[in-house]
C-alpha cells in the first residue's frame, strides 16, 4: 500500500493495476510471491490480460457454491 500510494503522488496515473501471478500458465516466471504495480493512464492500453464476457448466471451459481464448500473444507 505504501508503495502504491507513493507512486500515485509521484507518477499521478489515472489508476493502478495490482497483479499477482501464480503458476507458470497465469505468466508467473519468478516462483514466490510477489506482486506488481503498475502506473495506469486513460488509453494507455498498456495491459489487457483479459476480455470481459458473458456468463450463465446459473453456471456461476454452481461454481460459487462448489468454490465455498472447497473454502470451508480447508
Amino acid at each position: 500500500q505504501r508503495v502504491a500510494l507513493a507512486l500515485r503522488d509521484v507518477l499521478q496515473p489515472d489508476g493502478i493495476n495490482v497483479i499477482q501471478n501464480n503458476g507458470a500458465a497465469a505468466g508467473q516466471s519468478v516462483f514466490h510471491f510477489h506482486v506488481h504495480l503498475i502506473p495506469r493512464w486513460e488509453g494507455d492500453s498498456a495491459l489487457r490480460l483479459w476480455q470481459p464476457g458473458q456468463a450463465d448466471l446459473g453456471e456461476l451459481r454452481q461454481l460459487a457454491e462448489q468454490i465455498g464448500a472447497a473454502i470451508q473444507a480447508t
